[in-house]
């Protein structure tokens, strides 16, 4: 589907979710209308503090990095470069693309190719990739399935972000524990900064 019939069915699934019905096709037009036009804009976005952090350091010590995402083509394609991101970033791997998502090994390979092309000589193997994301389900439990390093981070102290997608079954994967997703879990992206800076 296209990325704004995915946007056209979420807002269906939220406005059912909370109990929203007996609107007419014209009212919900005028209320999709609204709610695009916002997440197409700055002002439905904010780039936390650790984010610019971790972002400056792969920067500076020429780090690959690359997106792999739930999201519609619409982030790649409109919202990085809006927000003045798409430049930190060599690829995309979507959902949308692909036709699968996080947790399905199929969007890690994806993502994985397109690092591999990046990365040809000497072949980049799967340990070597570390992916980060704030869903045990899709990105930490997800990435170790498919054989890459990750990890969790842990943002439910922050009010501006909430969890989405809780409904998915963590899939598994060898090791996986309570202690090794303890072990892998991290409060922000600075962590995440100090942890391969001191690997480095």
């Amino acid at each position: 589907m296209s990325g704004r019939e995915w946007w056209r069915r979420t807002i269906r699934r939220v406005l059912a979710l909370c109990g929203r019905s007996g609107y007419t096709d014209a009212e919900f037009e005028r209320y999709f209308r609204r709610v695009y036009q916002h997440f197409g804009s700055p002002s439905g976005y904010e780039v936390l503090d650790d984010a610019h952090t971790l972002l400056s350091w792969a920067a500076s010590n020429d780090v690959l990095l690359g997106v792999t995402s739930n999201t519609p083509m619409r982030h790649a394609e409109s919202v990085l470069p809006m927000l003045g991101l798409h430049d930190r970033f060599r690829w995309m791997a979507c959902s949308q693309d692909v036709g699968a998502e996080k947790p399905d090994r199929a969007l890690f390979d994806a993502s994985f190719e397109q690092a591999r092309f990046w990365l040809p000589s000497p072949s980049l193997e799967r340990s070597e990739v570390l992916h980060i994301g704030d869903s045990l389900a899709c990105d930490y439990c997800g990435a170790r399935r498919a054989g890459f390093q990750a990890l969790l981070v842990d943002r439910s102290d922050n009010p501006k972000v909430t969890a989405f997608q809780d409904w998915i079954d963590a899939p598994d994967y060898p090791g996986k524990s309570e202690e090794d997703i303890r072990d892998g879990t991290v409060a922000n992206l600075h962590a995440v900064v100090e942890l391969l800076g001191a690997a480095t």
